[in-house]
């Protein structure tokens, strides 16, 4: 709901009085399935300026750090999906930490052309909403 909400309340910050498409961009290491989350925003969309509006979902593919200087795609995350996990440098075996690939936001929304917003700005709007 939050996600539709954001993109509802963007709409109408910029005069529109619907969203035509809306982006998400989706972490892998969120394990969420993208079919189940669109299934989800198109139930949340209904009777709101975001029903029928088409649903992008990106992903996002996660990227770590370590204190030692490595970073680079985590090793093991797709075997963790019933617990957190323990993800170590390849290079020094110290904890890693996670920089990307957790996102469950919105991205951007798309109004139709002729709503009333600033001059000179696209039709795309990027807006983002961590949740």
């Amino acid at each position: 709901m939050g996600i539709v909400d954001r993109a509802r309340r963007a709409a109408e910050e910029h005069g529109a009085a619907v969203v035509e498409e809306l982006t998400v961009e989706l972490g892998a290491a969120t394990h969420v399935n993208p079919d189940q989350l669109r299934f989800c925003l198109e139930v949340a969309t209904r009777e709101t300026a975001v029903e029928g509006a088409t649903i992008t979902i990106e992903t996002v593919e996660p990227l770590a750090r370590c204190g030692c200087g490595w970073h680079g795609e985590p090793g093991g995350l797709e075997a963790a999906i019933g617990y957190a996990p323990d993800l170590r440098c390849p290079d020094c075996g110290g904890r890693t930490a996670l920089e990307r690939g957790r996102e469950c936001r919105l991205a951007s929304i798309e109004v139709p052309d002729g709503a009333d917003g600033p001059p000179e700005e696209p039709t795309r709007r990027a807006e983002r909403h961590d949740t």
